[in-house]
């Protein structure tokens, strides 16, 4: 259920999944870590969009606007917050050096 939302590129809330599961928000947010590399559901979720967004930036030429958008982040400030606390460095900076690596491997 989560894959499918983060790909749909819906909002997904630990609410809508507590009731999915028909069971309680608390329980689902007490019991998550164990089954999801010990990560909350929020962290887990932004990891998920991070990991989409890497891919884009590897596979597309979508502005950092619009990978921000497809993956679910509110605007491309917030994106690249997130994106660099996760990655260690910023968007543009890891499109460039991805794009460098593969012109130094065909090379």
């Amino acid at each position: 259920m989560i894959q499918d939302q983060i790909d749909t590129n819906l909002a997904l809330s630990l609410t809508d999944l507590s009731q999915s599961l028909d069971v309680n928000p608390a329980y689902v947010s007490r019991t998550f870590a164990r089954y999801f590399d010990d990560l909350s559901f929020g962290d887990y979720i932004r990891k998920l969009r991070i990991d989409k967004a890497v891919h884009l930036l590897e596979t597309t030429t979508y502005t950092l606007t619009e990978i921000a958008y497809l993956t679910g982040f509110s605007d491309q400030s917030h994106f690249t917050r997130i994106f660099k606390k996760q990655m260690g460095q910023n968007p543009s900076e890891y499109r460039k050096q991805e794009r460098k690596s593969k012109v130094d491997t065909k090379g």
